[in-house]
């Protein structure tokens, strides 16, 4: 499904399906909700939640170091915002990298910078 979803993409802008599908393969998505349940998500393998506030992310792709292609780098977006229709309370986000290339680390927190519980959005874009 996703070949012919990236071979249609190819042949609308102009570039081969390959090319196209590698593309789409380098960008990871995911919504987690505040218990650390994977709402919906693309190549992410598992979330664990540690703690009030510290979800740690793993990817079935790595987000850093060698791989045959070159050298992955990976930049990220992250938002609290709600699983599916639920109200969702303020809040902020961080994210970083861990020392496993195939993880990250998030932590969230209420509108008061307490540590806190919180769903939420990433959007991570690997470059190589």
């Amino acid at each position: 499904m996703n070949y012919i979803y990236a071979l249609i993409v190819g042949m609308i802008i102009g570039v081969s399906g390959v090319q196209a599908e590698e593309d789409f393969i380098n960008r990871l998505a995911c919504v987690i909700k505040a218990d650390g349940t994977i709402a919906r998500g693309y190549k992410i393998e598992s979330c664990e939640l540690k703690g009030a506030n510290e979800y740690v992310i793993t990817w079935k792709i790595p987000l850093q170091g060698k791989i045959p292609q070159g050298v992955v780098k990976t930049n990220f977006s992250a938002t609290i915002g709600s699983a599916m229709t639920e109200p969702v309370e303020a809040g902020l986000i961080t994210v970083s990298l861990d020392k496993d290339p195939s993880k990250m680390v998030v932590h969230t927190f209420n509108s008061k910078g307490e540590p806190a519980a919180r769903p939420f959005h990433i959007a991570a874009f690997r470059d190589y």
